[in-house]
């Protein structure tokens, strides 16, 4: 017997699981999950047939499309995508995506707010984790206009509101009021707020393609190379704060000025997502007067001036080289077709930077062997055979290799929209950690990293400096 509580409106999944988790006595998420799976019949099926987020949706008695948009950050983590964007939101056609990142929290924490926790206890009896408040880089209730309080732990989202009181935290009220007078954050909320409403995602070639001719109207740069004119980085930083940033987009908030930032500068000229859609949505807000504007512009049609594909290799610097290489998981053919440049050109510029060819096949898998020496430090036999590839192709990738490759490697292999199993995720600080720091040295790592690797990064800023001279 399964006890089936209806989801309130606007729920987040895991604290939908939560519920369900504490009225069948169960102590455990994976307890949880098994007796959904017997409840559903489908025990004899593997999780990425049936995934945990699809037998929510059965066990809340909603179709899996209309929990996904309802119940799940995915609409927002979703919203502009190079990955089959012609897919609803919760299509069934695309498990691989509802069982790798469907349930994955959209922020650092577990947030709500304070008032609406007492009022859910006076109205239906028990208080519940709502999914706006888990909007990343929002301070406060939009409803009472008060600070969130939250804890640092996924596992909050178990338990709930009402009984966390004591044991969370409260965003800085001063801080909280000034940021909500801050019109770019506004706009970027409500852009965020506009994104998860949507059915379907946009796609990020049609999305690059609107803002790279808003930022060039506006005289920012809209290339990667080497830095002639304003960077939109810089005046998103000016204009909405490092400490804010970090909450956000932490890499923001360690950028040196005058520095071309591929997360952010690159949404213009990078043809795939070179960052979380919040960098879109930054994006959007600062170019835009309105959230309105932004969004009817995002949805509407391509500007033909900017359809057609150009060629251009002075204009690519070399962090945006490495980005798009990146992007294209060592390819040097995607890396040309990403950063529309001719073929050889690539090839010839990032061998030069010792960054091989690398392919990724059923059968030969040079990413695989690569990681596997470089970063995992596999003898060379053994990496050579988990690639799939003979002992000469070894020599020879270790032979063209420069010495930027692991460092280039540890970002390739990191999580990205659920593609590959990536060994680390950098995170955004909670309110608390960004105030701390007043934003700066504001990356840290998801707990997917082995125990040595955690850590929080403090990038050398002199180095990026001299990648860009």
């Amino acid at each position: 017997m399964l006890i089936r509580p209806i989801p309130f409106p606007e729920e987040i999944d895991r604290g939908y699981l939560g519920r369900v988790m504490r009225f069948n006595g169960c102590a455990k998420e994976e307890d949880a999950i098994e007796l959904m799976r017997v409840w559903v019949g489908c025990v004899d099926k593997s999780w990425r047939e049936v995934s945990s987020l699809e037998l929510l949706s059965r066990v809340a008695g909603v179709e899996l499309p209309t929990f996904v948009r309802r119940h799940t950050s995915l609409p927002l983590r979703r919203g502009i995508t190079s990955y089959q964007p012609d897919l609803h939101h919760g299509c069934e056609s695309n498990k691989n995506m509802l069982w790798s990142t469907g349930m994955r929290v959209a922020r650092t924490g577990a947030y709500f707010c304070e008032m609406c926790a007492k009022e859910d206890v006076g109205f239906h009896g028990q208080s519940y984790w709502r999914r706006e408040h888990q909007m990343p880089g929002l301070l406060w209730c939009p409803k009472h206009m008060t600070p969130l309080r939250y804890l640092d732990d996924e596992s909050a989202f178990f338990s709930p509101p009402s009984s966390l009181m004591e044991n969370s935290q409260v965003v800085d009220a001063s801080w909280s009021n000034e940021i909500m007078g801050n019109e770019t954050v506004l706009r970027y909320l409500q852009i965020c707020w506009g994104l998860m409403e949507r059915t379907l995602p946009l796609a990020v070639k049609a999305v690059s393609a609107i803002l790279r001719g808003k930022a060039s109207s506006a005289g920012f740069q809209t290339y990667g190379g080497p830095v002639r004119a304003p960077l939109l980085s810089d005046a998103v930083i000016e204009r909405c704060g490092r400490t804010w940033l970090a909450t956000v987009l932490p890499v923001l908030a360690d950028k040196p000025d005058g520095i071309l930032s591929s997360q952010l500068d690159g949404v213009l000229y990078l043809t795939t997502s070179a960052s979380s859609v919040s960098a879109y949505a930054l994006a959007s807000a600062l170019l835009f007067d309105t959230a309105d504007d932004a969004l009817n512009n995002l949805t509407g049609p391509v500007p033909a001036v900017i359809h057609g594909r150009q060629r251009r290799t002075v204009d690519i610097g070399r962090e945006a080289l490495i980005a798009g290489y990146v992007q294209a998981r060592g390819s040097h053919s995607q890396t040309a077709a990403l950063l529309a440049i001719p073929n050889p050109a690539a090839a010839k510029r990032l061998n030069a930077l010792g960054l091989p060819n690398l392919i990724e096949s059923p059968s030969k898998n040079t990413v695989k062997a690569a990681v596997a020496f470089f970063v995992d430090k596999v003898s060379f036999v053994k990496s050579a055979e988990l690639g799939g590839i003979g002992q000469d192709a070894m020599e020879d990738l270790i032979r063209t290799s420069g010495a930027g490759l692991v460092d280039v490697l540890n970002e390739m292999h990191r999580p990205s929209g659920g593609r590959g199993s990536g060994i680390r995720r950098p995170l955004q600080l909670t309110p608390a950690e960004a105030t701390a720091t007043s934003g700066r040295k504001a990356v840290k790592y998801s707990h997917s990293l082995r125990p040595e690797q955690r850590r929080l990064a403090q990038p050398d800023l002199i180095e990026t400096q001299k990648v860009l001279q």
